[in-house]
């Protein structure tokens, strides 16, 4: 069994699935804790995903997240598990959790959420890790309505709740051909933040529905980070790599980079072709 940093989040396996137990009580003052501890399950059991989408074999089954007794004190717990439902998908890795039957509180914001639908929920680790593999989904799953329904759950949790329009700074949001008449750029200059982040995820969405299919973000140092993209970037990449596109992220600041090597999901957005033996959305 190995300790993590976090009092309380235990790592093992059992079965071949690596199973993370959580802490007694999860909030937004050891949600970054409990997140590396995820992310770390995901690539002991993963693997890489290849650029064109399958993902190659890992030497675990799965991965089972388990709540035990945990109390939730915040909406934390419910964005760990929405977020961690969309990086394992992606990543080919099948996700399960342990919710026993008395802890009904747990159970119940699982279900109202509808974060039960998206992740198989079982009342202890012998169940979950007895249960068979079901064949990989290759469906993308859209869990935009469940952080919305955790909003409304917790709609005084600062910690989730996105910031006033008002005091937003702003996105500037550019899109050019990147020239070999296929793959549009997208250029953005200002500030990511929760308010920001979902008019980029509108943005590209449209751009999808115009059947642009190959897609290139660009941000660079300046562009200021203040939340996590990688929901709305990951929903986006599975669209556009379901009708054989891709998302690609050229020139990415220092810090999202750090996040995305740190989760391992360097090579999902990568250009699914070069031109002139650079790849594209690179300098001429």
């Amino acid at each position: 069994m190995k300790d993590t940093a976090v009092p309380g989040l235990r790592m093992d396996t059992r079965r071949g699935f690596v199973v993370l137990r959580l802490p007694a009580q999860i909030s937004w003052h050891n949600y970054a804790g409990i997140r590396e501890g995820v992310c770390r399950a995901l690539s002991l059991a993963g693997g890489a995903l290849a650029p064109d989408g399958p993902a190659a074999p890992g030497p675990r089954k799965g991965v089972v997240v388990d709540f035990g007794d945990s109390v939730l004190l915040d909406a934390s717990g419910l964005v760990l598990l929405a977020r961690t439902e969309t990086r394992a998908r992606l990543l080919g890795c099948p996700l399960r959790a342990v919710v026993p039957a008395m802890a009904m509180p747990v159970r119940r914001a699982l279900h109202l959420t509808g974060l039960s639908s998206l992740v198989p929920v079982f009342e202890d680790v012998a169940a979950a890790t007895a249960a068979p593999v079901p064949p990989r989904e290759t469906a993308p799953a859209d869990t935009g309505h469940v952080l919305d329904a955790i909003r409304a759950l917790h709609p005084a949790d600062a910690g989730f709740a996105p910031a006033p329009a008002a005091a937003a700074p702003g996105l500037r949001i550019t899109t050019a051909e990147a020239g070999d008449g296929d793959h549009t750029v997208v250029h953005l200059s200002g500030v990511l933040d929760p308010v920001t982040v979902r008019r980029l995820g509108e943005t590209l969405t449209t751009l999808v529905e115009r059947n642009l299919r190959h897609l290139m973000v660009r941000m660079g140092d300046r562009i200021g980070v203040r939340c996590d993209p990688l929901p709305v970037l990951l929903g986006i990449r599975w669209r556009v790599a379901a009708e054989g596109g891709c998302l690609s992220l050229p020139g990415l600041p220092a810090r999202l980079r750090e996040i995305i090597d740190r989760e391992g999901l360097g090579s999902v957005f990568t250009a699914c072709r070069s031109l002139d033996g650079r790849m594209l959305g690179e300098p001429a």
